[in-house]
């Protein structure tokens, strides 16, 4: 049963994810927070297999939060899900080994990510 982090500062964003999630991985367990710090804090008591981010948040970005993903937890695979479609922030994305999927996101997207086939 994979464990899937869902970090978005809305919370309708949250659930809508969630939603979508759980039509690809019915056994999955998540964790969710509003925040990159919530995140951090909910990450720090678990162990993640996925965590599906936003860009867009208060205080830092999703890019910040996984940077520090990468060092805290290198094994987790990460995706920014936003509606941000800058070419820099795409890069940014991918130098940091994330898959990219833009909001609204896409089933087929969504689920190459979540069963490991995206990259």
């Amino acid at each position: 049963m994979p464990v899937i982090l869902i970090v978005d500062d809305s919370r309708v964003a949250r659930l809508s994810l969630r939603r979508m999630v759980s039509a690809i991985a019915p056994d999955a367990e998540f964790l969710e927070a509003g925040s990159v710090d919530e995140a951090l804090s909910v990450v720090a008591g678990a162990a993640i297999d996925l965590a599906v981010i936003d860009y867009n948040m208060p205080e830092k970005t999703g890019l910040e939060l996984a940077e520090d993903l990468r060092t805290s937890a290198p094994s987790v695979r990460l995706a920014l899900c936003t509606a941000n479609i800058q070419d820099a922030v795409i890069e940014r994305a991918r130098n940091l080994g994330m898959a990219f999927i833009p909001k609204p996101p896409d089933t087929a997207v969504l689920t190459a990510f979540i069963t490991g086939s995206a990259p």
